[in-house]
């Protein structure tokens, strides 16, 4: 079941700009800097997914975790900032 959540990405489109910010933060987070609270891209994807449906701004999220260039303090603050959708 964890999976739908992606499925409803890619049904969304795969070049929507939802999926593309969800891709690159999760790229981020899982492979370039193995992020431990995202183990696997289908983790961290379900995750954005929930994300998107509360309002986040995921590309702006992206952006910070990308230039937080790895530093976890950083992006505990980039989840502080972005990620709450509030």
């Amino acid at each position: 079941m964890r999976g739908w959540m992606v499925v409803a990405l890619l049904a969304a489109g795969c070049g929507s700009a939802e999926y593309d910010a969800c891709e690159d933060l999760c790229t981020e987070l899982v492979r370039t800097c193995d992020y431990q609270a995202y183990p696997e891209m289908q983790s961290c994807m379900d995750g954005c997914a929930n994300r998107l449906d509360e309002g986040v701004d995921v590309e702006a999220y992206a952006t910070c975790v990308q230039d937080a260039a790895c530093n976890t303090f950083q992006i505990v603050e980039c989840e502080h900032r972005f990620a709450t959708g509030e």
